[in-house]
């Protein structure tokens, strides 16, 4: 299995040679997930701060500009904007960096395209870097515009960093848009990391003027199509075809050459397996290329699963595993027919042997795969039907707002179920009281809503299926206040009550424009009656109120609080 691609390719060290040549635009995700936090900072944060290290250390002569999306309007994957044209005002970019909040869609495909028609990429030679938080969400298909972008471009490379990526699949768009224009991919899980890759693509001095009469060339092997590229054990053979060698590289990774212009056949050979790949380079005087080739390792792997076979929904199976073990592997369960990317719960190889996966809340017919992390692929799998659970909730029929109720339950009782009560026809995913039916022991108590109505008690699994559910009626909650008509400010006073008495409801005093919930002086309830306050120091029109579950006034009675 081999591929072989001969595109123009910038040098690594990218920007700035010639006035106009190398431009460079950094287009930086500012869409809503970028608040997501990294060891306690916002991923915004970060790369502001990163960012002003990076401006600080550019060349007085380079030439960048600030291209950003996410950042106006949510949902909208037109939401692209050039925020400082392509020239030296570090301060604008520094500023332009800091004035964004992230609130958006990741459009990056069209982002980038809009990057590379500022800087002109049909007619000049220049750079555009993505830094992205994940993964395309406006339909676009970032390896074809990677593609589109390469054809029509006469020098464009597009380099992509991948900030704080969770998933395996967020990365195979962001790599395909990269490799499509002989760009760089990194991974960036930290400051650190993001630093570097800007260093490496933005920030480094620009590679030395190729020399007129000859081609200069990069020769790349990868593991598989779209797989990693390959660091180091490879022995490079490069001479024209049926003639002598013109050079052999041992040890070596990616090994990039001047040579004369000419047709060549390349091969490649790592002795650590005995793989060999060949290809062919067309030269020309002052031209640049780029050939990779396709290595195929035979990768296994294996499977045992336990309980095999089958097992309960919502249940928990332990996967003793064999496989390569590279970075990016991992276990997933899925549908059978599903693609290769497909996942529902998945585990990284690298996090233990065996590991253990959580089967899926609906019955039917599953498979648990090792997935090959880069390029994706199956490499094992094991069917597993996941049969169906039942469950019950057992509860009075009507309460009071506000009150506690024992609901008692039967059913699998897996890591995450729970048992709530909302109003009916409310989404799966709301909830208002709730337990975790593990730690319950077969019934607990749940403390109804605050406002009087139809609710239902439900019997939720994980992964978002209602099991059970059981109707109830809560009535309104009343509650009475005895206290004086009139008093001195700042004196103590004491008012007595009738009501509820749950947990959460307190007596206080405010002003009879406040919020529910303000006070100014306030007792709990579990206190006892007479609630003992203190009336404010002000003059003034104020209430006693009878808080429920510090959400809802069911009492109230007005007392004038009159100067000293």
């Amino acid at each position: 299995m081999k591929r072989l691609t001969c595109v123009l390719v910038v040098a690594l060290n990218l920007l700035s040679q010639g006035a106009h040549a190398d431009d460079a635009i950094i287009v930086l995700d500012a869409s809503g997930s970028m608040w997501g936090k990294i060891q306690g900072k916002s991923r915004i944060d970060i790369a502001r701060e990163v960012m002003a290290g990076l401006l600080a250390q550019l060349p007085a002569d380079k030439r960048l500009g600030l291209v950003a999306y996410g950042h106006r309007r949510k949902g909208d994957c037109a939401d692209i904007e050039e925020l400082v044209p392509v020239g030296t005002d570090r301060a604008a970019i520094g500023a332009a960096v800091n004035r964004l909040s992230p609130k958006g869609m990741t459009p990056l495909s069209d982002a980038v395209s809009f990057a590379a028609q500022k800087l002109r990429y049909t007619e000049e030679k220049a750079t555009v870097v993505l830094v992205s938080d994940g993964e395309e969400t406006c339909h676009a298909d970032p390896c074809a515009v990677g593609r589109e972008l390469e054809a029509a471009g006469i020098g464009l490379t597009v380099h992509v960093v991948g900030f704080g990526l969770e998933k395996p699949q967020q990365r195979a768009g962001l790599i395909c848009l990269a490799e499509a224009t002989g760009g760089r991919y990194f991974d960036a899980a930290n400051a650190a990391e993001l630093t570097r890759a800007l260093t490496e693509t933005v920030a480094a001095a620009p590679a030395p003027a190729p020399q007129p009469t000859l081609s200069r060339v990069t020769l790349r092997a990868t593991e598989l199509e779209g797989g990693p590229e390959i660091a180091s054990g490879l022995v490079w053979t490069l001479g024209p075809a049926g003639g002598q060698p013109l050079f052999t590289q041992s040890d070596a990774g990616v090994l990039t050459r001047e040579i004369p212009p000419g047709d060549y056949a390349v091969t490649v050979e790592r002795p650590a397996d005995g793989l060999k790949g060949t290809g062919t380079l067309q030269c020309r005087a002052g031209a640049e290329r780029t050939l990779t080739i396709v290595l195929a390792p035979a990768f296994e792997a294996k499977l045992q699963v336990t309980p095999a076979g089958a097992a309960p929904a919502g249940s928990e199976v332990s996967i003793a595993w064999q496989g390569p073990d590279r970075d990016g592997d991992y276990l997933t369960i899925t549908a059978v027919d599903a693609p290769a990317t497909s996942y529902l719960d998945y585990k990284y190889t690298r996090s233990g042997n065996p590991l253990r996966l959580t089967l899926p809340s609906q019955p039917g017919d599953y498979e648990i795969r090792y997935v090959l992390g880069r390029p994706y692929k199956v490499l094992a799998r094991e069917a597993i039907a996941v049969t169906d659970v039942t469950a019950t909730v057992t509860a009075a029929a009507t309460a009071a707002a506000g009150s506690s109720v024992t609901v008692a339950w039967t059913g699998t009782a897996h890591n995450g179920d729970f048992i709530t009560v909302v109003p009916p026809g409310s989404p799966v995913s709301f909830y208002m009281d709730y337990f975790d039916v593990r730690q319950s022991g077969g019934s607990a108590p749940l403390v109804m809503p605050v406002e009087a109505g139809s609710y239902e008690i439900r019997y939720v699994m994980q992964g978002g299926r209602i099991l059970a559910t059981s109707a109830i009626e809560v009535t309104a909650a009343s509650a009475s206040l005895d206290a004086p008509a009139s008093g001195t400010a700042g004196a103590p006073v004491s008012v007595a009550w009738t009501g509820p008495n749950a947990a959460g409801d307190f007596i206080t005093i405010t002003k009879l424009d406040a919020n529910e919930v303000a006070y100014l002086s306030y007792a709990n309830a579990r206190d006892g009656s007479p609630a003992r306050l203190q009336l404010p120091a002000e003059p003034g029109a104020y209430e006693f109120r009878y808080v429920l579950l510090a959400k809802k006034v069911i009492a109230r009675r007005q007392i004038d609080v009159t100067a000293p």
